[in-house]
């Protein structure tokens, strides 16, 4: 209780002094306040001086440039060349062409002599014609093809530019665009002639280049970096920087009042405006934010609240350093504890009382963590056992202190692993869940266990792939399983008992920790040699040492006999050029299982190219089945991947035959329609029709005849013989007329045909046909 009270009393001691201290302060800061508030006041007059100083001289120019601009519109506008182009037709203009191009040839001086002038050109109302330095044309193909206005089409154009009565008419800044070239200009609009009030009968509209003014805008922008605009005397913002500015009503209001400075808060900001006005009425407006006009005073300002804050703070550290000069031991203490605690100093009432607590509540913690760790222990040794099989770990820092605490034990020197890849467990798999998968891992490693006992340790690398890492002993040692007999007593019982299918893959057995890694990377390549002796297998390394790599045998020849059988849809040879590519290969040569996996995308690719080079109706449907990456996921060894190979071929040429056939009735369909459309024509042949649907005169005949049993010429024939005889029961039509309708130059011609087919000639047929 002492202690307690004598904290308290330092704490009225500090509390006394601070605030003696912060009476001595309150002086010099009042005399400060003032004399900040009259250095602003001038900082303002001056810097509204300067900016209408500066704004005089923007006025003067912009005048002389629009007065300048006027004076040319005049001069154009009395222009007697185009005072008689208003007044007259199209086809007058036509005949006056030479006075066109005296008009374009003055506004061609015009832009080369006043480099403020982007262009000119004159709208005649009376010929819808437009007329620009460039030449003549039309509003619609000018303003849709040639030049873009601020993206508008001619229609927006002519209906805002082109309409009623314009006086000296100025538009704000907007861009124009031109080939790939894009200017911002501001707009000039006269209607013609000058003084027509009701029925303009043309336009003059000049474009004046905004860099004219930026020149000068970006001076003054350099000095107090204000934005300026011109304002006409309808309130519209003729140009701007920033382009997009908007101006509030309320500061709108107060340029109408009258010239001079204001001071106004725009989104939340002090702003400076300052304003003249011209001989045409225009506003001339620069606006500076107060931020710029005071920066060099807010930043004495800022010095001295900084020399402020710093005498506060060393009276701050006076006052507590007198206070609490005997108190640092405790308050250290505290300070450390609450970097790590998250209990608040307020829940104490004092300090003493605040380190029981924590003191309290740390030993809490670490029992706490200690139960976390010993619940996900089995997850830490699992994870430590995985990354130790496959040489993710630096096993020099390994001591046998750490083996110990993850749960290994090594009597041994020399390591082997045994990978075991889950072929088939349908009996346990109904849904194909995590939940099922986990419970057969779980009994294939209790099966381990028990075919192992001390000597090996079981690791779930993947979702149907285990590792199993084992010490290996002398050869005398009978306690120590040995390699062969774990793997085929494995295989075996996992088939007898759960009806288990594995593939397992063993390394050689390499001496050191730092050879595990290289143990399991031997089971890997061994394991994927499962591609090449099929599922269900035992693989060892040692039989694959010493092994040459193999190409695979895949001629040209054979890839094109292939491509010859699926085009034709014989699926029949095709399967068995598969099997004879399937024989050389896996059966009468051992090639790796990368060259398997090589060959089986050759054969897809094969497949692909001729599935892209038929005209199929339908190639979506084989979409699915010619992606390599998909087939080889789904099969695991290559007489697998053979059988899904030959699948996919029977199925194309199935599909092959359906088309083919298809497509014989559809073309047969167009040779007859096209012979019964045609039979009228003279020069109706074999070469025509060949010609006309893009085949020989060959593959043609050959077709019809094998598709009808008949010639294409007996059917054309047919067809003429046929339209004859119901042409012949018109008694109005002579043999020369029939001779023409069914393809024959002359009536001789046609008797000899008509004879030759039927025996007599059309006449007498004729007469054997009426009553």
């Amino acid at each position: 209780m002492g202690l307690l009270r004598k904290a308290s009393r330092r704490k009225s001691i500090f509390i006394t002094l601070l605030f003696s201290y912060l009476a001595i302060l309150l002086l010099p800061v009042t005399a400060g306040i003032y004399l900040y508030h009259q250095v602003e006041k001038i900082m303002v007059d001056h810097a509204n001086r300067t900016n209408l100083g500066l704004l005089e001289q923007i006025k003067l120019v912009a005048e002389e440039r629009f007065k300048e601009v006027d004076r040319m519109s005049v001069q154009l506008a009395f222009n007697p060349k185009l005072q008689w182009a208003l007044n007259h037709v199209e086809t007058d203009l036509i005949k006056n062409e030479f006075d066109l191009a005296e008009i374009i040839k003055d506004f061609q001086n015009v832009t080369k002599e006043r480099s403020a002038i982007y262009d000119f050109m004159v709208y005649f109302k009376n010929t819808d014609t437009l007329l620009t330095s460039s030449g003549k044309s039309d509003v619609s193909f000018y303003f849709n093809k040639i030049l873009r206005y601020n993206e508008k089409d001619a229609d927006w154009v002519e209906a805002n530019l082109f309409s009623g009565s314009r006086l000296k008419t100025y538009f704000p800044v907007t861009n124009i665009k031109e080939g790939e070239r894009v200017s911002p200009v501001i707009t000039y609009v006269q209607s013609l002639p000058i003084g027509e009030q009701t029925n303009p009968k043309g336009y003059l509209v000049a474009f004046i280049h905004e860099q004219e003014f930026d020149r000068y805008f970006q001076q003054i922008e350099k000095v107090n970096d204000s934005s300026i605009s011109i304002i006409d005397n309808n309130g519209q913002v003729i140009l701007s920087t920033p382009r997009e500015h908007a101006w509030s009503p309320d500061v709108w209001s107060l340029l109408r009042d009258k010239d001079g400075y204001h001071s106004f808060q725009e989104n939340g900001e002090a702003m400076l405006v300052s304003s003249t006005t011209g001989e045409n009425g225009w506003k001339y407006v620069s606006m500076v934010p107060m931020q710029s006009v005071l920066q060099q005073v807010n930043l004495v300002k800022a010095l001295a609240l900084m020399l402020l804050l710093l005498i506060l703070i060393a009276g701050l550290i006076a006052s507590y350093t007198l206070a609490y000069r005997n108190y640092s031991p405790i308050r250290e203490v505290v300070r450390i504890i609450m970097q790590e605690n998250t209990q608040k100093r307020a829940d104490a009432e004092n300090e003493y009382e605040y380190i029981q607590h924590s003191i309290v509540r740390s030993l809490g913690e670490k029992n706490q963590m200690r139960q976390t760790l010993m619940q996900h222990l089995p997850v830490i040794h699992a994870n430590f056992l995985s990354r130790l099989i496959k040489g993710h770990m630096d096993v020099t820092a390994l001591t046998e202190e750490t083996l110990t605490f993850m749960g290994l034990r090594f009597e041994y020197d020399a390591f082997g692993v045994f990978l075991l890849e889950i072929e088939d467990c349908r009996d346990f798999i109904q849904k194909d869940t995590e939940r099922e998968w986990a419970d057969v891992r779980v009994l294939l490693t209790n099966l381990c266990r028990d075919l192992l006992g001390k000597h090996g340790y079981i690791a779930e690398l993947d979702r149907t792939r285990l590792a199993v890492l084992v010490d290996v002993g002398p050869a005398a040692d009978p306690g120590h399983p040995n390699g062969t007999g774990f793997a085929e007593q494995l295989q075996e019982a996992a088939y007898q008992r759960y009806n288990l299918k594995l593939s397992i893959a063993i390394s050689q057995v390499h001496r050191g920790l730092e050879e595990i890694g290289r143990c399991y990377r031997e089971a890997l390549i061994a394991l994927d040699y499962r591609m090449i002796q099929g599922s269900h297998a035992v693989i060892y390394h040692r039989d694959l040492t010493g092994l040459e790599p193999h190409a695979y045998y895949y001629p040209l020849e054979d890839e094109v006999q292939l491509m010859n059988f699926l085009r034709s849809g014989d699926d029949a040879s095709a399967v068995r050029l598969l099997d004879h590519i399937y024989e050389a290969n896996f059966q009468s040569h051992a090639i790796s299982p990368e060259m398997g996996k090589f060959l089986l995308i050759d054969l897809l690719s094969t497949i692909v190219k001729v599935v892209n080079g038929m005209q199929l109706t339908d190639q979506k449907r084989f979409g699915s089945f010619l992606d390599p990456v998909k087939v080889m996921a789904e099969c695991a060894t290559a007489e697998e991947m053979i059988q899904k190979t030959k699948q996919i071929s029977r199925q194309i040429c199935t599909f092959v035959r359906e088309e083919r056939t298809e497509h014989g009735d559809r073309f047969y369909g167009k040779i007859c329609g096209y012979i019964d459309e045609h039979y009228a024509d003279n020069g109706l042949s074999l070469a025509s029709m060949a010609e006309h649907f893009d085949v020989s005169l060959q593959y043609l005949s050959t077709f019809f005849k094998k598709h009808s049993g008949e010639n294409i010429t007996d059917y054309i024939a047919a067809v003429r013989i046929r339209e004859a005889k119901r042409m012949l029961a018109n008694p109005a039509l002579t043999m020369g007329d029939i001779a023409l309708k069914i393809g024959y130059a002359n009536a001789v011609s046609f008797v000899r045909f008509f004879k030759k087919v039927e025996g007599v000639p059309p006449g007498k047929y004729r007469d054997m046909q009426e009553p």
